[in-house]
Protein backbone atom coordinates (compact mmCIF):
# COMPACT_ATOMS: atom_id res chain seq x y z
CA UNK A 1 0.00 0.00 0.00
CA UNK A 2 2.37 2.37 0.78
CA UNK A 3 4.63 1.61 -2.19
CA UNK A 4 1.39 2.18 -3.91
CA UNK A 5 1.15 5.61 -2.74
CA UNK A 6 4.71 6.33 -3.00
CA UNK A 7 3.92 5.73 -6.89
CA UNK A 8 1.21 8.55 -7.09
CA UNK A 9 3.68 10.94 -5.35
CA UNK A 10 4.90 12.48 -9.21
CA UNK A 11 5.13 16.01 -8.56
CA UNK A 12 8.55 17.45 -6.48
CA UNK A 13 7.48 18.58 -3.15
CA UNK A 14 6.92 22.72 -2.92
CA UNK A 15 9.17 25.21 -1.33
CA UNK A 16 6.07 24.99 1.36
CA UNK A 17 6.34 21.53 2.18
CA UNK A 18 9.74 21.28 2.56
CA UNK A 19 10.05 24.06 4.92
CA UNK A 20 7.33 22.47 7.21
CA UNK A 21 10.12 19.21 7.28
CA UNK A 22 12.69 21.42 7.98
CA UNK A 23 10.60 22.84 11.06
CA UNK A 24 9.63 19.64 11.95
CA UNK A 25 13.16 18.18 11.93
CA UNK A 26 12.64 15.90 8.54
CA UNK A 27 16.01 16.94 6.64
CA UNK A 28 17.79 15.19 4.19
CA UNK A 29 21.14 14.01 6.65
CA UNK A 30 24.18 11.82 5.20
CA UNK A 31 26.31 9.45 8.10
CA UNK A 32 29.01 8.69 5.74
CA UNK A 33 30.13 12.58 5.43
CA UNK A 34 30.10 13.15 9.30
CA UNK A 35 31.89 9.78 9.63
CA UNK A 36 34.63 10.99 7.13
CA UNK A 37 35.07 14.72 8.71
CA UNK A 38 35.71 13.28 11.87
CA UNK A 39 38.03 10.63 10.42
CA UNK A 40 39.62 13.60 8.71
CA UNK A 41 39.70 15.88 11.25
CA UNK A 42 41.13 13.39 13.70
CA UNK A 43 43.91 12.12 11.11
CA UNK A 44 44.96 15.55 10.87
CA UNK A 45 45.47 16.16 14.58
CA UNK A 46 47.19 12.94 14.74
CA UNK A 47 49.77 14.01 12.23
CA UNK A 48 50.24 17.25 13.67
CA UNK A 49 50.92 15.63 17.49
CA UNK A 50 52.59 12.54 15.91
CA UNK A 51 55.83 13.72 17.61
CA UNK A 52 54.85 15.46 20.80
CA UNK A 53 52.60 12.04 21.11
CA UNK A 54 55.91 9.78 20.49
CA UNK A 55 58.10 11.56 22.93
CA UNK A 56 55.35 11.24 25.84
CA UNK A 57 54.80 7.81 25.33
CA UNK A 58 58.02 6.51 25.19
CA UNK A 59 58.43 9.07 28.49
CA UNK A 60 55.30 7.31 29.77
CA UNK A 61 56.52 4.06 28.86
CA UNK A 62 60.25 4.66 30.59
CA UNK A 63 58.77 6.35 33.95
CA UNK A 64 56.93 2.81 33.85
CA UNK A 65 59.59 0.68 33.62
CA UNK A 66 61.47 2.98 36.51
CA UNK A 67 58.51 2.53 38.58
CA UNK A 68 57.89 -0.63 38.29
CA UNK A 69 61.60 -1.82 39.51
CA UNK A 70 61.55 0.56 42.27
CA UNK A 71 58.22 -0.31 43.48
CA UNK A 72 57.04 3.50 43.38
CA UNK A 73 54.18 4.08 41.13
CA UNK A 74 53.31 7.79 42.02
CA UNK A 75 56.05 9.25 39.70
CA UNK A 76 54.36 7.24 36.35
CA UNK A 77 51.35 9.29 37.12
CA UNK A 78 53.17 12.63 36.12
CA UNK A 79 53.90 11.21 32.76
CA UNK A 80 49.99 10.68 32.36
CA UNK A 81 49.56 14.57 31.99
CA UNK A 82 51.11 15.22 28.66
CA UNK A 83 50.10 12.07 26.15
CA UNK A 84 46.38 12.63 27.96
CA UNK A 85 46.33 16.15 26.66
CA UNK A 86 47.95 15.36 23.23
CA UNK A 87 45.10 12.44 23.22
CA UNK A 88 42.00 14.78 24.38
CA UNK A 89 43.01 17.08 21.89
CA UNK A 90 42.86 14.75 18.64
CA UNK A 91 39.45 13.91 20.25
CA UNK A 92 38.37 17.20 20.15
CA UNK A 93 39.56 17.66 16.65
CA UNK A 94 37.43 14.48 15.53
CA UNK A 95 34.29 15.46 17.49
CA UNK A 96 34.43 19.06 16.12
CA UNK A 97 34.68 17.94 12.32
CA UNK A 98 31.49 15.34 13.27
CA UNK A 99 29.79 18.48 14.32
CA UNK A 100 30.80 20.80 11.76
CA UNK A 101 29.90 17.89 9.26
CA UNK A 102 26.17 17.59 10.97
CA UNK A 103 25.97 21.67 11.12
CA UNK A 104 26.50 21.80 7.34
CA UNK A 105 23.60 19.51 6.14
CA UNK A 106 21.56 20.43 9.40
CA UNK A 107 22.02 24.63 8.43
CA UNK A 108 22.41 24.89 12.03
CA UNK A 109 19.27 24.28 13.31
CA UNK A 110 18.04 22.42 16.11
CA UNK A 111 15.22 20.16 17.00
CA UNK A 112 14.59 19.60 20.93
CA UNK A 113 11.62 17.83 20.34
CA UNK A 114 13.45 15.32 18.05
CA UNK A 115 15.93 14.39 21.52
CA UNK A 116 12.97 13.39 23.89
CA UNK A 117 11.70 9.72 24.12
CA UNK A 118 8.70 8.64 22.30
CA UNK A 119 7.54 5.21 22.90
CA UNK A 120 4.90 5.59 20.10
CA UNK A 121 8.12 5.71 17.50
CA UNK A 122 9.59 2.44 19.72
CA UNK A 123 6.82 0.31 19.13
CA UNK A 124 5.30 1.72 16.31
CA UNK A 125 3.20 -1.08 14.17
CA UNK A 126 4.86 -2.31 11.47
CA UNK A 127 8.89 -1.56 12.02
CA UNK A 128 9.40 -5.41 11.66
CA UNK A 129 8.23 -5.13 8.05
CA UNK A 130 9.98 -2.41 7.41
CA UNK A 131 13.54 -4.25 8.09
CA UNK A 132 13.01 -6.42 4.53
CA UNK A 133 12.37 -3.53 2.35
CA UNK A 134 14.19 -2.63 -0.69
CA UNK A 135 15.83 0.67 0.91
CA UNK A 136 17.40 -1.64 4.17
CA UNK A 137 17.88 -4.51 1.66
CA UNK A 138 19.79 -2.18 -0.51
CA UNK A 139 21.78 -0.50 2.96
CA UNK A 140 22.68 -3.84 4.41
CA UNK A 141 24.59 -4.20 0.53
CA UNK A 142 25.97 -0.82 0.71
CA UNK A 143 27.43 -1.74 3.76
CA UNK A 144 28.96 -4.49 2.78
CA UNK A 145 30.23 -3.17 -0.07
CA UNK A 146 32.04 -0.85 1.85
CA UNK A 147 33.74 -2.45 4.23
CA UNK A 148 35.05 -4.56 1.34
CA UNK A 149 35.98 -1.73 -0.06
CA UNK A 150 37.86 -0.32 3.08
CA UNK A 151 39.25 -3.42 4.10
CA UNK A 152 40.93 -4.20 0.31
CA UNK A 153 42.55 -0.84 0.71
CA UNK A 154 44.40 -1.15 3.87
CA UNK A 155 45.45 -4.60 3.25
CA UNK A 156 47.03 -3.84 -0.08
CA UNK A 157 48.39 -0.84 1.38
CA UNK A 158 50.22 -3.05 5.03
CA UNK A 159 50.32 -6.67 3.06
CA UNK A 160 54.32 -5.21 1.69
CA UNK A 161 55.20 -4.30 5.41
CA UNK A 162 53.35 -7.25 7.18
CA UNK A 163 57.09 -9.41 6.30
CA UNK A 164 59.48 -6.71 7.89
CA UNK A 165 57.33 -6.28 10.97
CA UNK A 166 59.71 -8.92 12.81
CA UNK A 167 62.91 -7.05 11.56
CA UNK A 168 61.90 -3.86 13.37
CA UNK A 169 61.20 -5.71 16.88
CA UNK A 170 65.55 -5.61 17.78
CA UNK A 171 65.24 -1.85 16.72
CA UNK A 172 64.87 1.32 19.34
CA UNK A 173 61.55 2.09 20.07
CA UNK A 174 61.87 5.47 18.27
CA UNK A 175 62.51 3.66 15.44
CA UNK A 176 59.65 0.94 16.01
CA UNK A 177 57.02 3.60 16.31
CA UNK A 178 58.05 5.56 13.49
CA UNK A 179 57.92 2.66 11.30
CA UNK A 180 54.53 1.58 12.65
CA UNK A 181 53.35 5.23 12.25
CA UNK A 182 54.46 5.68 8.55
CA UNK A 183 52.81 2.14 7.80
CA UNK A 184 49.60 3.49 9.92
CA UNK A 185 49.75 6.80 7.75
CA UNK A 186 49.80 5.50 4.59
CA UNK A 187 47.14 2.87 4.94
CA UNK A 188 45.04 5.59 6.86
CA UNK A 189 45.40 8.30 3.66
CA UNK A 190 44.52 5.46 1.56
CA UNK A 191 41.48 4.76 3.82
CA UNK A 192 40.80 8.10 4.04
CA UNK A 193 40.61 8.91 -0.16
CA UNK A 194 38.45 5.90 -0.30
CA UNK A 195 36.41 6.76 2.51
CA UNK A 196 35.68 10.16 0.98
CA UNK A 197 34.47 8.87 -2.33
CA UNK A 198 31.83 6.64 -0.36
CA UNK A 199 30.75 9.45 1.54
CA UNK A 200 30.27 11.66 -1.51
CA UNK A 201 28.01 9.00 -2.93
CA UNK A 202 25.81 8.52 0.56
CA UNK A 203 24.88 11.81 0.37
CA UNK A 204 23.90 12.09 -2.80
CA UNK A 205 22.22 8.81 -2.51
CA UNK A 206 20.67 10.44 0.66
CA UNK A 207 19.74 13.70 -1.23
CA UNK A 208 18.18 11.60 -3.61
CA UNK A 209 15.70 9.13 -1.18
CA UNK A 210 14.73 12.11 0.32
CA UNK A 211 13.58 14.18 -2.94
CA UNK A 212 11.91 10.87 -3.49
CA UNK A 213 10.10 10.96 -0.18
CA UNK A 214 9.21 14.34 -0.35
CA UNK A 215 7.34 14.09 -3.52
CA UNK A 216 3.66 15.00 -3.75
CA UNK A 217 0.52 13.88 -5.49
CA UNK A 218 -1.02 15.91 -8.32
CA UNK A 219 -4.30 16.19 -5.28
CA UNK A 220 -1.82 17.26 -2.61
CA UNK A 221 -0.23 19.75 -5.08
CA UNK A 222 -3.65 21.37 -6.07
CA UNK A 223 -4.57 21.65 -2.51
CA UNK A 224 -1.37 23.17 -1.42
CA UNK A 225 -2.16 25.61 -4.39
CA UNK A 226 -5.71 26.58 -3.81
CA UNK A 227 -4.18 27.37 -0.14
CA UNK A 228 -2.32 29.43 -1.19
CA UNK A 229 -4.88 31.16 -3.14
CA UNK A 230 -6.63 31.85 -0.43
CA UNK A 231 -10.17 32.15 -0.10
CA UNK A 232 -12.38 33.19 -2.88
CA UNK A 233 -13.43 36.26 -1.47
CA UNK A 234 -10.14 37.34 -0.48
CA UNK A 235 -8.84 36.65 -3.64
CA UNK A 236 -11.64 38.93 -5.34
CA UNK A 237 -10.74 41.82 -2.44
CA UNK A 238 -7.59 41.45 -3.41
CA UNK A 239 -8.40 42.04 -7.26
CA UNK A 240 -10.60 44.82 -6.41
CA UNK A 241 -7.50 46.40 -4.67
CA UNK A 242 -5.03 46.21 -7.27
CA UNK A 243 -8.10 47.54 -10.06
CA UNK A 244 -8.40 50.34 -7.07
CA UNK A 245 -4.39 51.08 -7.52
CA UNK A 246 -4.25 50.71 -11.22
CA UNK A 247 -6.95 53.40 -11.23
CA UNK A 248 -5.28 56.01 -8.50
CA UNK A 249 -2.52 55.54 -10.83
CA UNK A 250 -3.88 56.57 -14.53
CA UNK A 251 -5.75 59.18 -12.86
CA UNK A 252 -2.09 60.60 -11.93
CA UNK A 253 -0.21 59.81 -14.80
CA UNK A 254 -2.66 60.36 -17.76
CA UNK A 255 -2.94 64.06 -17.26
CA UNK A 256 0.84 64.52 -17.29
CA UNK A 257 0.84 62.54 -20.63
CA UNK A 258 2.27 63.79 -23.79
CA UNK A 259 -0.41 61.59 -25.75
CA UNK A 260 -2.59 58.41 -25.48
CA UNK A 261 -1.95 55.43 -28.06
CA UNK A 262 -5.02 53.52 -28.38
CA UNK A 263 -6.28 49.94 -30.09
CA UNK A 264 -8.89 51.30 -30.50
CA UNK A 265 -10.93 49.92 -27.38
CA UNK A 266 -9.35 47.48 -25.68
CA UNK A 267 -5.69 48.44 -25.11
CA UNK A 268 -4.33 52.29 -24.15
CA UNK A 269 -0.82 53.35 -23.31
CA UNK A 270 0.50 56.73 -21.86
CA UNK A 271 3.23 58.23 -23.30
CA UNK A 272 5.53 61.34 -22.11
CA UNK A 273 8.90 62.48 -22.89
CA UNK A 274 10.93 65.05 -21.57
CA UNK A 275 14.72 65.44 -21.85
CA UNK A 276 15.76 66.11 -18.27
CA UNK A 277 13.88 62.92 -16.47
CA UNK A 278 15.04 60.12 -19.34
CA UNK A 279 16.65 59.28 -22.37
CA UNK A 280 13.78 58.09 -24.45
CA UNK A 281 9.89 57.90 -24.18
CA UNK A 282 8.78 56.37 -21.33
CA UNK A 283 5.35 54.72 -20.66
CA UNK A 284 3.75 56.36 -17.84
CA UNK A 285 0.44 54.24 -17.58
CA UNK A 286 -1.24 51.38 -19.46
CA UNK A 287 -4.31 49.22 -19.48
CA UNK A 288 -6.89 47.13 -20.44
CA UNK A 289 -10.48 46.86 -20.62
CA UNK A 290 -12.39 49.39 -18.16
CA UNK A 291 -9.11 50.59 -17.31
CA UNK A 292 -8.30 51.68 -21.00
CA UNK A 293 -11.73 53.05 -20.98
CA UNK A 294 -11.07 55.41 -18.01
CA UNK A 295 -7.56 56.08 -19.39
CA UNK A 296 -9.47 57.23 -22.70
CA UNK A 297 -11.83 59.49 -20.52
CA UNK A 298 -9.11 60.96 -18.37
CA UNK A 299 -7.14 62.14 -21.67
CA UNK A 300 -10.18 63.79 -23.39
CA UNK A 301 -11.21 65.85 -20.49
CA UNK A 302 -7.06 66.53 -19.75
CA UNK A 303 -6.62 67.47 -23.79
CA UNK A 304 -4.16 64.75 -23.77
CA UNK A 305 -4.16 63.42 -27.38
CA UNK A 306 -5.35 60.25 -28.26
CA UNK A 307 -3.79 58.47 -31.13
CA UNK A 308 -5.11 55.02 -32.66
CA UNK A 309 -2.16 52.70 -33.38
CA UNK A 310 -2.60 48.97 -32.95
CA UNK A 311 0.38 47.23 -33.41
CA UNK A 312 2.44 50.01 -32.14
CA UNK A 313 0.01 50.18 -28.87
CA UNK A 314 -0.18 46.27 -28.71
CA UNK A 315 3.51 46.16 -28.37
CA UNK A 316 3.93 49.06 -26.08
CA UNK A 317 1.44 47.37 -23.63
CA UNK A 318 2.87 43.63 -23.95
CA UNK A 319 6.30 44.48 -23.81
CA UNK A 320 6.99 47.69 -21.84
CA UNK A 321 6.61 48.18 -17.79
CA UNK A 322 5.03 51.08 -17.17
CA UNK A 323 7.94 53.61 -15.72
CA UNK A 324 10.57 52.17 -18.19
CA UNK A 325 11.83 53.67 -21.62
CA UNK A 326 10.59 52.41 -24.91
CA UNK A 327 12.80 49.73 -26.71
CA UNK A 328 14.38 51.02 -29.51
CA UNK A 329 12.73 49.40 -32.15
CA UNK A 330 9.85 51.67 -31.75
CA UNK A 331 11.82 55.04 -31.57
CA UNK A 332 11.27 56.12 -35.39
CA UNK A 333 7.41 54.95 -34.62
CA UNK A 334 6.79 57.22 -31.54
CA UNK A 335 8.85 59.82 -32.35
CA UNK A 336 6.58 60.23 -35.89
CA UNK A 337 3.83 60.33 -32.90
CA UNK A 338 5.20 62.54 -30.92
CA UNK A 339 6.20 65.47 -33.94
CA UNK A 340 2.19 65.25 -34.75
CA UNK A 341 1.57 65.54 -31.27
CA UNK A 342 4.03 68.69 -30.15
CA UNK A 343 2.87 70.38 -33.78
CA UNK A 344 -0.77 70.78 -33.28
CA UNK A 345 -0.48 71.17 -29.53
CA UNK A 346 2.19 73.94 -30.08
CA UNK A 347 5.01 72.45 -28.10
CA UNK A 348 8.50 71.41 -29.16
CA UNK A 349 10.55 68.06 -28.53
CA UNK A 350 10.87 67.31 -25.29
CA UNK A 351 8.02 69.15 -24.36
CA UNK A 352 9.38 72.66 -24.29
CA UNK A 353 6.65 75.24 -24.90
CA UNK A 354 7.50 77.03 -28.84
Amino acid sequence: MAEENQADKTEQASQKKLQQALEKGKISLAKDPVSVAALGAGFIAVYLTALPLRDALIELFAATIRGASDAHASSIFSHLVRPSLLSLGIIVAASSGALLATVLQTKGRLWPHLAAPDPERLWQAGKLKRLFTREVLTDLGLSAVKVCALLGVIWFSIQKDVLTLGAIAIQGIHAQLAHLGGVLADAGVKALAVMVVIAGADFALTRHRFGVKMRMTKEETRRELKEDEGDPLIRSQRRRRQRELAKARVTIEVPRADALLVNPTHVAVAIRYRRDESRAPKVIAKGKGQLAEIMRDLARSNGVPIVEDIPLARLLYRKVKVGREIPAETYKAVATILAFVYRITGRAAGGIAA
